[in-house]
């Protein structure tokens, strides 16, 4: 049975030889390509040799492994050194010259590794082979350690000279660095060198580090983001490392203390194990993939599905300024691009006439920009959007590094002027097919929005017109109203003033006189203050008050008469508005509460807070409303009584309404009447 300590180097001998292929097949022609390519390779093929090193049973096979572990191992310096002089930018020229200087040590220590001049043979120890180095080994530690210090030096040099995102991926390789190149030389270099090969298998395991961490920086500055990929693969390689541990631990278990060799129930045990993998392979992996995802993406999946989201909102809504909100929230909180501007048509909002130009639509007002930015219909910009339909990527101009067009079939709704990130990440492949997602969405949304703004202006002003036309016969309805009221008043006081001449008075017969005409006078002066109480918009106060303080200060004067009165007024919290209109509406209720019992009865005044509203209730025994005339009562100058006016209703909906209010009644005949109230705590009245 193979021993578990291999597992794991056989582990980072595919992921290396995996990365390097992928990384070379990405660009062929690229310098950094080529050179990580050899250097992940160069690592994988050391890691198969020192596994068969350990593996083999003759000393021969042994020496001839570990001479192949030191021939590739040869490669990853001067490789290395080449790598750091393109990376990260490959448009650096590198001569000739200095490419053959670097390999030149590697061509003479291939010849030495192959003559037996560096290691000699093997000896056979009860832990395993031990190498026989000669004294030239130091040569071969002295160039490992000066070619490695070299390039780190050179990272260093670089690091501080950089910026952006050049700074972040020589980073990326200063962390592979530190993690996966300092075990490998303590564990297969130094001490191989004071004699001591024994933990040789362990460093090939780190290896793995370096390699991931190379790859991200050369993924990122290609536009190549393959970080989906390695954060699968560490999945992957996690779930089988899971797997294959507990494996070797039930086949080592059984053999050791159950029964040596190959047996039934050995084989059924392996057998429930494979269902048990099929069942939860999927499961598990998916669970190590969330994980990774976490420390390689970050967040990046996340990102998508913010992106995703924009997407959806801009498909649902169809009003301008709320897709451009949405857009540009996107854009500066999302993706985070510095300067993101959307142009649309000048005359966007317009169905017909022709355009002749793009706009540029503030990010705030979420209005067409004249005077600023603008970009022809007619330009060779619009054509080539229209003809290729695809993002123009432009990396050397910061202020315009990404297009988007927003094309429906063969027109092109809307430009996304996209700035570079503020992070100075570029653009990747995933960013650019995400948006191109989002444009395709928004560019159906625009096209409806045309037809909604324009729906919606026409539909303004159709409200106005109606508006005027309700103005003008609630006009009618309020002078025939007057004219009704008003005139039978009138009408007593002209017979009584034509009859006062016709004989002398007395003062007595005058003063009798004056009061009873003086009542009539003082009912049209209530119908016209009553009437401009309806009409007339007044400027209201707005301040923080109690309902039962209203309540409590109208019942203190209030004349009851025959009736008596019940209050059940719980705690309030306060609410805006105006104490004087409120103060008028529970004058009116409470005298219609009155007027509705002749003989007397009881009148209950009520408050209570319920889902978070604040309510009141007046409520009477008297005669009830009848069915046929309850929906009429809130309508101006409808009254079932003959002196009545009919306004005080209408006023009490009014300021009810005017307060963010609701009014509402339950009446029956002969069992009575309630008025309720609610109004919200927060809400302001109009």
């Amino acid at each position: 049975m193979v021993s578990l300590k291999y597992f794991f180097p056989l582990i980072s001998f595919v992921t290396n030889l995996g990365l390097g292929l992928l990384i070379y097949f990405k660009n062929p022609g690229g310098k950094v390509n080529r050179c990580f390519a050899v250097i992940a390779c160069s690592i994988a093929v050391w890691i198969v040799s020192i596994f068969f090193y350990w593996q083999v049973s003759s000393p021969n096979l042994a020496l001839w492994f570990s001479k192949m572990a030191y021939a590739s191992t040869s490669l990853i310096p001067a490789f290395l050194v080449i790598f750091v002089y393109v990376f990260p930018f490959e448009e650096k020229k590198v001569s000739n010259l200095f490419v053959v200087t670097a390999l030149v040590p590697v061509f003479l220590l291939l010849v030495m590794i192959f003559s037996n001049l560096i290691v000699s043979g093997v000896e056979v120890k009860t832990w395993g082979y031990n190498l026989v180095t000669t004294s030239y080994y130091n040569l071969f530690s002295l160039y490992f350690l000066v070619f490695m210090g070299w390039a780190f030096i050179k990272l260093i040099f670089r690091f501080f000279k950089s910026k952006g995102v050049a700074r972040k991926q020589i980073g990326y390789i200063f962390l592979g660095f530190f993690l996966g190149s300092i075990p490998p030389i303590i564990t297969n270099l130094i001490l191989p060198s004071l004699g001591n090969t024994s933990l040789t298998d362990i460093g090939p395991s780190f290896s793995i580090i370096l390699v991931a961490f190379i790859a991200y920086a050369i993924t990122k500055h290609r536009l190549m983001d393959i970080s989906v990929v390695i954060s699968r693969t560490v999945a992957e390689v996690l779930t089988i490392i899971l797997f294959g541990s507990i494996y070797f631990s039930l086949v080592w278990l059984f053999n050791a203390y159950v029964a040596p060799g190959l047996s039934f129930y050995l084989l059924g045990a392996l057998l429930l194990y494979g269902i048990f993998v099929g069942r939860s392979y999927m499961s598990l992996r998916l669970f190590f993939q969330t994980t990774a995802d976490k420390v390689f993406l970050r967040g990046k999946y996340d990102y998508y599905k913010e992106l995703a989201e924009a997407s959806r909102k801009v498909g649902e809504k169809l009003s301008l300024a709320a897709i451009l909100g949405i857009l540009y929230k996107t854009f500066n909180d999302v993706v985070e691009i510095s300067n993101p501007r959307i142009f649309l048509p000048e005359n966007f909002n317009q169905l017909d006439g022709a355009p002749q130009r793009y706009l540029v639509y503030d990010k705030n007002s979420f209005l067409p920009v004249f005077g600023g930015e603008e970009i022809k219909i007619e330009s060779q910009l619009v054509e080539k959007l229209i003809s290729t339909r695809e993002p123009m990527l432009n990396p050397q101009d910061h202020n315009k590094e990404l297009l988007v067009p927003c094309l429906l079939e063969d027109r092109l709704i809307a430009i996304f002027v996209l700035g570079s990130k503020l992070s100075e990440d570029p653009y990747t492949n995933e960013d650019i097919k995400l948006l191109e997602v989002l444009a395709s969405q928004a560019a159906v949304a625009l096209d409806h929005t045309r037809s909604y703004e324009k729906i919606t202006m026409d539909l303004a002003s159709a409200q106005k017109q109606l508006a005027r036309s309700e103005r003008l016969a609630a006009l009618g309805t309020l002078t025939a109203g007057v004219t009704h009221e008003i005139r039978n008043p009138l009408g007593v006081i002209r017979m009584g003033l034509n009859k006062l001449p016709v004989e002398p008075r007395s003062i007595e017969y005058l003063k009798d006189f004056r009061d009873k005409y003086v009542k009539h006078v003082d009912r049209i002066t209530g119908i016209v203050r009553r009437m401009l109480g309806l009409a007339k918009h007044k400027e209201r106060k707005r301040v923080d008050m109690n309902l039962n303080e209203v309540i409590e200060s109208v019942l203190e004067f209030f004349p009851l008469g025959k009736t008596s009165l019940q209050k059940e007024l719980a705690p309030l919290p306060s609410m805006k508005g105006d104490p004087d209109e409120l103060h008028e509406v529970f004058i009116n209720l409470l005298q219609n509460a009155v007027e509705a019992m002749p003989d007397g009865g009881n009148i209950t005044v009520k408050t209570y807070t319920e889902k978070g509203r604040i309510f009141a209730q007046v409520s009477d025994t008297g005669k009830g409303i009848p069915d046929t005339i309850k929906e009429k009562i809130f309508d101006a100058f409808f009254s079932t009584r003959h002196e009545g006016a009919g306004l005080g209703l209408a006023i009490t909906y009014r300021i009810v309404r005017e307060h963010g209010g609701d009014i509402e009644v339950k009446s029956h005949e002969g069992q009575g009447t309630t008025f309720t109230l609610s109004f919200s705590q927060v809400r302001p009245f109009c």
